[in-house]
């Protein structure tokens, strides 16, 4: 196996030898997934799981009363969404460690998959195009991919989602690309749009016309971490359109956020995941090896030394190491104080604990909390 041999840190369905290789390698029914998502960035298949109906039904049944629905209709909110509800909800957990998942997209990808998030909609997201790389990838690259799965029948008045067939293909575009500097990458993140303009720039150039998915329920839409995609407008907000997103990392390799990264200079924002199916900790790995942890406090000292205002990210860092609720259990997996805060420009201003903040307001209010 070429790929495994000369490049281990490239997911197979990525590799340039894909096409010699996987062949060899995966069975017909994973090919053919494979294949669609080497040729366009993702790939469509019913979900492998006998009662999948009955969890569906069970947690629109159970969830209806969980979201601030007149918020969303007062346009308060672009969509209404539960984060890392497998938390707390085996039947998000089952969807999301499905077994035949993790078993294909493991072998898609030449490294076992775990789902490390969860994310539980009752209407489209209304998000514009995106990709998924910019807000969390792994070292090496690519490591990282998503699945949708629709739980009614999505048609063009309901929000479904759309994307960018073969934009996978593009570079990963990270900061340094971009001319963003770590004087550049504030608690704002203003700089984020710049990755907006260019997907669009880059779409326009290719001639890449976008595609929307009209889903069935019960299918399922699998994504590599860079092609563009988003959520179309909900036409009729009278309808609903329930689905679950799970998103997916793959063991061996590190985690972390290139919107808040400036590699070079020695800015590393990793991230802390969980393995959903078991609720451990994965650890970040380099090259086979655990990440040093004297490095990853090096990059901690040195995202708060490159702000615009060291001194009060510094005090800032104390108080989120001493805060009596960074362990309260009804945060949600990975939750970011710095990216709460990040995309919430309002509290930037305040002296505010993003933790006691987020589990007093933002929750109830749909705050982002990550980037």
């Amino acid at each position: 196996m070429l790929t495994e041999k000369l490049l281990p840190g490239v997911p197979l369905v990525e590799s340039p030898f894909f096409e010699r290789d996987a062949p060899e390698i995966l069975p017909p029914h994973y090919l053919r997934v494979a294949r669609d998502l080497n040729e366009k960035g993702f790939a469509i298949f019913d979900f492998p799981d006998p009662d999948i109906e009955a969890k569906m039904e069970g947690i629109k049944r159970d969830y209806r009363d969980r979201y601030d629905w007149q918020a969303w209709r007062d346009g308060k909110l672009n969509s209404l969404r539960l984060q890392d509800a497998w938390k707390s909800d085996p039947r998000v957990r089952e969807i999301a460690a499905n077994p035949d998942v993790l078993d294909m997209i493991s072998a898609i990808y030449g490294r076992e998959a775990f789902a490390f998030q969860t994310l539980n909609f009752a209407v489209g997201t209304q998000q514009e195009a995106h990709s998924d790389h910019a807000h969390f990838n792994s070292i090496p690259d690519r490591f990282m991919c998503g699945v949708w799965l629709a739980f009614e029948d999505v048609d063009s008045e309901n929000g479904p989602l759309f994307y960018y067939p073969g934009s996978h293909r593009w570079p990963s575009y990270q900061n340094e690309h971009l001319g963003v500097s770590y004087k550049q990458i504030d608690g704002h993140f203003r700089e984020y749009r710049k990755y907006v303009r260019l997907w669009n720039e880059l779409a326009a150039q290719e001639g890449i016309q976008r595609e929307i998915f009209r889903a069935r329920k019960g299918q399922a839409l699998l994504w590599s971490a860079n092609i563009l995609h988003g959520g179309s407008a909900q036409v009729d907000p009278s309808r609903t359109r329930w689905s679950q997103v799970t998103h997916y990392f793959f063991k061996g390799c590190s985690y972390t956020t290139p919107v808040a990264n400036d590699t070079f200079q020695g800015r590393i924002l990793y991230r802390d995941v969980q393995d959903v199916r078991t609720g451990e900790p994965v650890p970040n790995m380099i090259s086979g090896e655990p990440l040093d942890a004297r490095f990853r406090t090096a990059m901690l000292e040195q995202y708060a030394a490159s702000a615009s205002s060291p001194s009060r990210l510094l005090t800032l860092m104390r108080t989120l190491a001493a805060s009596p609720f960074r362990a309260n259990q009804e945060l949600p997996t990975g939750f970011d104080p710095l990216g709460y805060l990040a995309g919430n420009p309002d509290l930037l201003d305040a002296d505010i604990d993003p933790y006691e903040h987020f589990l007093a307001f933002g929750r109830k209010e749909g705050r982002s909390w990550s980037l």
